[in-house]
């Protein structure tokens, strides 16, 4: 797990500072250890120390509005039942920096300090992160 010392807060998403806490959707978790690294359980497996950046590389995604009143746009095309949200590119990192971790790319929006999506764990790749402007159903909220 993360050894790394407290900063006092986790990651800033744009202009939303996340507390450092503990936040879960479904059998997923990240425990933000400070603002650069996590400890992160897939699937209610063994927590595994990330090192987190966030970019300021921004993509608009398509978030799910919970009362179907959204009327979000996607390359020009009109798609009800959702919100355009302003996400940020995100690199997780197993391992130093400077060997040859597993490096997962994604893109995360914040709603508020103790709530945020992802579109996706587990890409490979930024163009995969690119292509996938959906976030995840479900937020992750601070326990």
């Amino acid at each position: 797990s993360c050894t790394g010392s407290s900063s006092g807060s986790g990651p800033t998403i744009g202009g939303v500072t996340l507390e450092e806490a503990t936040y879960k959707s479904g059998t997923n978790s990240f425990a933000f250890v400070n603002s650069t690294s996590a400890n992160f359980s897939y699937s209610s497996g063994t927590p595994l120390c990330y090192t987190i950046d966030v970019s300021s590389t921004t993509a608009s995604m398509l978030k799910t509005n919970s009362a179907n009143t959204g009327n979000a746009t996607i390359a020009g095309q009109s798609v009800t039942g959702y919100d355009n949200v302003t996400a940020y590119y995100m690199k997780m990192k197993t391992g130093a920096w400077d060997s040859t971790p597993t490096t997962y790319h994604m893109y995360i929006y914040a709603d508020t300090d103790s709530s945020f999506y992802i579109n996706y764990w587990g890409f490979p790749t930024k163009a995969q992160a690119d292509a996938y402007y959906y976030m995840k159903d479900s937020a992750y909220t601070k326990q």
